[in-house]
């Protein structure tokens, strides 16, 4: 109906894989669990490799930290190159795009609207790659700083940062205009990387 593609069939773990999951490095179980919906379109060993390319640049060794205070456990998921939880899923994301791409002789525009972080995001996980452009929306003074200079500071071909005199749900219709314009859609080979993305969520 033209919303968020998903899977025909959600994979199952048995009790067995499950105790063996919780042994794993970050590495090793983002490798199990991808490779159970992707399998069709890359081998175990590619997963690996796409894992391990994607988080080399993350300050932690394991991708992802808990620091214990007191009695509970925190999950610090800020490690990544641009500081947001949302580089976990755009790094591997951009390494899959990359190989599907090559592969099949294929270019694809990625537009994005963001108020921040994905846009920071999406363009740290795409720019310099190949067969592929990424375009940002973001509403113009109306993200931080920190956010502004890790979008607009890269200097990449590939990469095409634009500020709109409007708000983010403004940035949003912008992209989601254009996903609905068929002709156009189809014509430039549109993705995105926004929550509407089913790889973030896997």
């Amino acid at each position: 109906d033209g919303g968020l593609f998903v899977p025909k069939i959600i994979p199952s773990n048995v009790f067995q894989e499950l105790e063996n999951f919780e042994k794993s490095s970050y590495n090793d179980l983002a490798t199990k669990i991808i490779y159970k919906f992707c399998k069709d379109e890359f081998s175990e060993n590619e997963i690996k490799e796409i894992v391990k390319s994607s988080y080399k640049d993350f300050r932690v060794q394991d991708v992802v930290k808990i620091t214990k205070l007191e009695k509970m456990g925190l999950l610090e998921l800020f490690h990544g190159p641009t500081l947001a939880f949302k580089d976990i899923a755009m790094q591997v994301i951009g390494s899959m795009y990359e190989k599907v791409l090559e592969r099949n002789n294929l270019n694809i525009n990625i537009i994005v609207a963001t108020s921040g972080d994905t846009g920071a995001a999406a363009i740290s996980a795409i720019k310099d790659r190949k067969n592929m452009k990424i375009f940002v929306l973001h509403p113009e003074n109306k993200i931080s700083d920190v956010q502004r200079k890790f979008m607009t500071t890269v200097e990449s071909k590939n990469v095409f940062n634009l500020s709109i005199e409007n708000n983010f749900d403004d940035c949003q219709n912008f992209v989601k205009s254009m996903f609905a314009d068929k002709d156009f859609s189809n014509s430039i080979n549109m993705s995105g990387v926004n929550s509407i993305n089913w790889a973030r969520i896997v």
